[in-house]
């Protein structure tokens, strides 16, 4: 094996002379806190700003006399616009009250819990988009099973499972029951 020639690779891959970028990676930071520091330790090392803010403490004092008068004012405006303010709010009682919310939507009652004049129209009003509901219309004679067409004033349509169109009395009805599609 030692006298065996060493073979070059059957495939050359050609790649380009390629030059990596320099990565520069962040080198200096700041936080809130240093800054802070910083700052405290310039104002103690100045005496300059020690005799600025002992000028500026007497400007204050001699215009917190005038500003005691502004200060005087501004209070009763805003004492002022208080008791306007809780005025309006007994004067309307269903503003922005801090009781009990109640909720923006009205609970819809179950079809059980409907009178007949109810179901009538839950019928007529039902989503054009769904197949009808077959129900079963009871009156003192007898129990239709059909789909509820229309309603006039005294008396409704009910196509029954026949093809056949019937009129009934309103005043008749004693129930209406959704039997669903298992009829």
């Amino acid at each position: 094996m030692a006298g065996e020639k060493e073979k070059e690779p059957l495939f050359y891959i050609q790649q380009p002379k390629f030059q990596f970028p320099e990565t520069r990676m962040q080198t200096v930071y700041s936080s809130r806190k240093a800054e802070l520091d910083r700052k405290k330790k310039l104002l103690e090392n100045s005496p300059e700003l020690d005799a600025t803010i002992e000028k500026n403490k007497k400007k204050a004092e001699e215009s917190a006399d005038v500003n005691v008068a502004e200060q005087e004012k501004v209070q009763e405006t805003i004492e002022e616009f208080e008791a306007s303010r809780e005025e309006k709010k007994e004067a309307a009682p269903f503003a922005f009250t801090t009781g009990k919310r109640k909720p923006s939507f009205q609970r819809v009652k179950s079809f059980k819990e409907m009178n007949t004049a109810e179901r009538i129209d839950y019928l007529i009003d039902f989503p054009k988009q769904l197949p009808p509901i077959p129900c079963i219309f009871e009156t003192d004679e007898k129990a239709k099973r059909g789909f509820l067409l229309s309603k006039d004033e005294e008396r409704i349509q009910v196509k029954l499972f026949d093809e056949s169109v019937e009129q009934i009395r309103i005043q008749s009805i004693k129930e209406i029951k959704m039997i669903g599609l298992r009829g």
